[in-house]
């Protein structure tokens, strides 16, 4: 791939123009907490992408309504509030919902027309109680409208000063969906474009190049995108290797399905996109290539499916149940401490038969009634397998340091994984 660092020259891979300056390009925007750089756009296309591309995004009513949650400032050092704008109280007032320096809301009331007789002299002002200082000013204009001197008239006058308290405000917010998506699609491009190396060369790439650099939303029919972001927002994704609860960071995934190369985009729990990214495959079916970009600790790691396979880890764990008067005798004696079952060095315990004698260990046996077809049930979680096995009769833990042969009833083999 034709790459290049910050400050050089070197191929566009927007523009598809050489010798071009670069620029420092964040795939995922910075005001969401964007920490994957690339150094392969030129500096006027940076500019237009931030300007065009970028700000639909940004300016999504679900995406400020994510940074306001998790307090992420944009590049003037500001937390855009979703509910900051116009509305109504439910008795009909127009208000304004504020937020000061200090991130607390309030709500002002719209100052309305003075109703104002005929003739000046006599004139109503409504005003919020933050906008009393300003009565003077709307009261002198009236008079100096219908020509009164004050002076030798008399006025009457009503000004009514308006401190709403615990108000319930009603407002509307318009929702995009479509022009936004522009924003994913650069942020997939950007993402197969810096991993895959001859994926620009691509004729799906080259489209979505040419639709970047336009940056008009009016081309987003001329891509392919795979459902609906904002319906799919709580999609699970690699759920067994994935914590999606983890709501701080922002996840890519390239990947090939019956070869074509498709990429997924979650963005917060806001937005979940699939654009398919070519018709052809780019290496092995699956996994190509992920990203976890962590806005809260600042990185973003990338994983291959070898990667992948390394980073997830498990633990294993048996449980039991025993025959209901050893398992009395059992709870019975939890109290007193100082009780275990006989194991080898691996800590895997040992079987015994019902004279005492070792007969096998617990992993052995659990392999064995596996390929036996002794298996019970199993279960599976995200992140977590439980297979229960039924035990013949005849296979005793030992209980130390009494010695006592307890029968085996059942036991539950629980694979727990370390999700990334």
């Amino acid at each position: 791939m034709r790459k290049t660092d910050m400050g050089k020259k070197g191929y566009c891979i927007i523009c598809h123009r050489d010798n071009q300056e670069s620029s420092d390009e964040h795939v995922i925007p910075e005001a969401i907490g964007g920490c994957y750089h690339i150094y392969n756009v030129c500096k006027d296309c940076n500019s237009r992408l931030g300007d065009h591309v970028d700000k639909l995004l940004l300016n999504h009513w679900l995406i400020k309504a994510a940074r306001y949650e998790k307090k992420l400032k944009g590049y003037k050092g500001h937390i855009p509030n979703p509910l900051i704008g116009e509305g109504n109280l439910s008795t009909g007032e127009k208000v304004r919902m504020e937020q000061d320096d200090d991130g607390k809301m309030s709500v002002r009331l719209i100052p309305t027309a003075p109703e104002v007789s005929d003739d000046g002299k006599s004139f109503k002002i409504q005003v919020d109680a933050k906008d009393e200082k300003i009565i003077p000013k709307i009261r002198a204009k009236i008079l100096k409208r219908h020509k009164i001197d004050e002076t030798k008239e008399r006025i009457v006058s009503d000004c009514q000063i308006v401190k709403i308290e615990r108000p319930e405000v009603l407002m509307q917010f318009a929702i995009d969906l479509k022009s936004y998506r522009l924003g994913l699609l650069k942020i997939a491009y950007e993402f197969a474009a810096d991993k895959i190396g001859r994926y620009i060369d691509d004729p799906i790439a080259r489209l979505y190049a040419s639709i970047l650099h336009d940056g008009h939303p009016d081309r987003l029919d001329e891509a392919f995108f795979e459902g609906d972001a904002i319906t799919n927002a709580h999609l699970g994704i690699l759920e067994p290797i994935i914590d999606n609860s983890n709501t701080g960071c922002h996840i890519l995934l390239l990947m090939n399905f019956h070869n074509k190369l498709y990429c997924l985009i979650k963005l917060f729990d806001k937005f979940c996109q699939v654009i398919r990214m070519s018709d052809s495959g780019y290496g092995e079916e699956g996994l190509v290539w992920m990203a976890m970009n962590d806005f809260v600790k600042h990185r973003c790691d990338f994983y291959n499916p070898v990667d992948l396979a390394r980073a997830i880890t498990y633990r294993s764990s048996t449980t039991f149940k025993l025959k209901d008067e050893d398992q009395t005798y059992l709870d019975a004696q939890k109290g007193k401490g100082g009780i275990g079952f006989a194991c080898n060095k691996n800590h895997d315990r040992i079987l015994y038969d019902c004279l005492g004698n070792p007969v096998c260990t617990e992993s052995w046996l659990l392999q064995n009634l596996e390929e036996s077809n002794f298996v019970k049930s199993e279960s599976y979680t995200p992140g977590r397998i439980a297979v229960a096995y039924t035990i013949p009769w005849g296979y005793n833990y030992l209980c130390m340091p009494e010695r006592k042969l307890l029968v085996v009833k059942e036991i539950t083999q629980v694979y727990e994984l370390r999700r990334i």
